[in-house]
């Protein structure tokens, strides 16, 4: 196996010589494909120049020299059959955009006598038409009467590749017109590609060679590595896992499938019977004396054998003291070597079985207790039931002899202290229906609520003909005492009866952080600051003070708070604050 660095050397050897190679392809390509554009771009203009001169050899010198260069040409015969025989050379060949004949004036201005395009053609030049765009070669084959081509060159018309071929008048050789032919420089460039397709097809093709063979290359040098790694992998997994076994602070064994003798143990396993590996390798556990019931033998085997896996059975063994003990086995199949395996983790769990076993007898116990006390809270219940009962029917009699006395005694001192008792006396009676709300909660337990109903059936009960209670929210549901009815009862009655300005109580909901905040709100005259929290502990100096005391032990079953936060003179407002959990949003009609 190559170490590291030989590894990092090769790589970077055969990544130059890549790179030198890459070099030497491009470098030949670029050449090869410069020299076949220009062989080509060659070839072109002679077979250019050869299409001039053919065309030019069927062309009348007596019918050029007839021509004038102006549009009196547009009536002679001679125009006309240059014209024709120009045109039908255009026709006849799809890459001669134009064919033309052209002058040079005794001033040097170059000027069309016929070209090949219709009158009707906006490319068409009409005899005599200047040609100021002529270049220098164009000039000096007029002076020298030499053919030529010259272009890519742009004028009016286009981008154009051109031959010129002199037309000399027979009798004196003199130079009396030029022929040209013009090929769409875009045309004459990609005959120019597609003859360099071979130099660059062939040198893509080696490049690729090239990539594919450090490709491969590479993908083979990657993959020996990866089977190095794995291979490495492996050996440092099956140390891990040979340090793991060995060293588990929980029994281990492995034990072939199906005769079920040991093949391999942990030193815990070794402690946990107090055998040698000697003793121990090739045994069962039924042949050790280490399983309370020789039978646990089989039924492992058979569990393990049918669903590959075995999840914390509980079985008895015997410790190397002889004393008893509970463990919990795992089992899982497994094959080492071609072979089937089970490996078998025990758990002692014969403390924890003491303990629930303990847990188990005082849970009992705790359980007659809480039935005993329960059978007495049901008797103390019914006895302030009746006690209850006897105490408001006596009251009863107490009012009604005190509203008799108060009409059989008009004098205006008895009156008013009958008056008083009348007040102590109603006192009396709320206070033991107080008695009665208090010992309802938490009687039943908490369920889901829809507010809005609630509050509605509450204001229901209430003399509101002149007040408005408005909800502001609809589908939300709280998590309470089944008493929550009475709290929203409270909350309005109290605006009625200490609000003294109350028209409207209305009621909203928003977020704060993660806890649902509902509020109520009047618009009377409020709670004066130092009584704020005193409302609920019944040291407010009106009425009884019992309803929001019992309001905040309602929502306190349910971990809901309620606290006073309105401004003084401009009406009471109740903070409702509901965690995570006890409250949510429906989607039910």
């Amino acid at each position: 196996m190559r170490s590291p660095v030989e590894n990092y050397l090769m790589i970077r050897n055969v990544n130059r010589w890549l790179i030198i190679a890459i070099i030497v392809i491009l470098a030949s390509g670029i050449l090869l494909t410069l020299w076949t554009a220009q062989r080509e771009d060659s070839q072109l203009r002679e077979d250019l120049l050869t299409k001039t001169r053919f065309v030019q050899s069927g062309i009348s010198p007596g019918n050029v020299l007839a021509l004038t260069g102006s549009e009196a040409d547009l009536e002679s015969p001679d125009y006309t059959a240059l014209k024709e025989e120009l045109i039908k050379i255009r026709s006849d060949d799809s890459l001669i955009r134009f064919v033309y004949l052209m002058r040079q004036r005794p001033d040097g201005t170059v000027i069309f006598l016929v070209d090949s395009e219709p009158p009707e053609s906006e490319d068409y030049s009409p005899p005599g038409q200047p040609y100021p765009e002529a270049s220098a070669i164009l000039l000096n084959a007029f002076v020298l009467g030499k053919e030529t081509t010259e272009g890519p060159l742009t004028d009016r018309w286009g981008t154009w590749v051109s031959g010129f071929v002199p037309i000399r008048y027979t009798g004196t050789g003199k130079v009396i017109g030029l022929l040209g032919i013009d090929i769409n420089a875009a045309d004459w460039n990609l005959q120019i590609i597609f003859a360099c397709g071979p130099a660059i097809i062939g040198t893509l093709l080696l490049l690729f060679l090239i990539l594919i063979f450090y490709y491969v290359l590479e993908r083979n040098e990657r993959e020996r590595q990866i089977l190095a790694a794995s291979e490495a992998a492996i050996r440092e997994s099956e140390e891990r896992f040979r340090m793991l076994f060995e060293d588990s602070p929980i029994p281990i064994l492995l034990s072939e499938v199906p005769l079920g003798s040991i093949a391999f143990v942990n030193k815990k396993f070794l402690d946990r019977v107090g055998l040698s590996r000697d003793q121990v390798i090739g045994k069962r556990g039924i042949d050790l004396g280490i399983l309370h019931d020789p039978k646990d033998q089989d039924r492992l085997t058979a569990a393990v054998i049918t669903d590959n896996r075995v999840d914390d059975m509980e079985v008895r063994f015997v410790n190397r003291d002889g004393t008893p003990g509970t463990a919990l086995v795992s089992m899982r199949m497994m094959t080492l070597r071609g072979k089937p395996y089970c490996l078998t983790v025990m758990k002692d769990v014969t403390e924890q079985k003491a303990v629930e076993e303990e847990k188990h007898y005082y849970t009992l116990g705790l359980q007659q207790h809480a039935n005993v006390l329960a059978e007495m809270n049901d008797k103390l219940n019914l006895l302030n039931s009746i006690t209850r009962h006897d105490i408001l029917n006596q009251l009863t009699v107490l009012l009604g002899y005190l509203e008799i006395m108060k009409i059989k005694f008009p004098d205006p001192a008895l009156r008013e202290t009958i008056d008083k008792e009348i007040l102590a006396a109603h006192n009396i009676q709320t206070q033991i229906m107080f008695t009665k709300d208090y010992q309802d909660i938490g009687v039943q337990s908490p369920q889901w609520f829809d507010l809005r109903k609630v509050i509605a059936s509450g204001a229901a009960r209430l003399p509101i003909s002149q007040v408005s209670p408005v909800v502001h929210f609809d589908k939300l549901e709280l998590y309470a005492d089944p008493l929550l009815e009475k709290v929203f009862y409270n909350l309005m009655e109290n605006a009625l009866r200490h609000g003294k300005t109350v028209t409207t109580i209305e009621f909203t909901c928003k977020m704060q952080d993660d806890c649902l905040v509902v509020v109520c709100q009047d618009n009377g005259v409020g709670i004066p600051a130092e009584y704020k929290e005193a409302i609920f502990e019944r040291r407010f100096f009106k009425h009884t003070g019992f309803g929001l005391l019992l309001s905040r032990t309602i929502l306190g079953i349910t971990g809901i708070t309620i606290r006073e936060t309105g401004e003084p003179g401009k009406g009471a407002r109740f903070e409702i604050t509901v965690r995570a959990g006890a409250y949510r949003f429906t989607n039910s009609v």
